[in-house]
């Protein structure tokens, strides 16, 4: 039987990387907050590294994609919007002849 994958939380993970970071053995830490794997701390480092932020730890699994598609509708509105704006200007500049 297969063994469930542990899940570990935000603030942990938190500890582990700004340790890790301070200069902390990622053996001492492994053992410390009983991680099973070393490479989960590698892992995690590498996030927080790559954005440049903590909150790359976060779980965002099950977390709504809603926020994604809002931004691409606004881009779209914003877009619309400005074409409408350009419209409006080669109209008035026909108008004032």
């Amino acid at each position: 039987m297969a063994e469930k994958t542990r899940v570990y939380s935000e603030e942990t993970k938190r500890e582990v990387v700004e340790r890790f970071l301070e200069g902390h053995r990622a053996v001492d830490l492994q053992e410390q907050f009983g991680i099973k794997n070393r490479r989960r701390i590698y892992e995690w480092v590498h996030k927080v590294r790559d954005a440049n932020s903590l909150e790359a730890l976060k779980d965002t699994r099950g977390v709504s994609n809603k926020g994604r598609k809002k931004e691409k509708s606004l881009e779209e509105e914003n877009e619309q919007l400005k074409l409408e704006n350009l419209y409006l200007k080669k109209l008035l500049d026909l108008k004032r002849g």
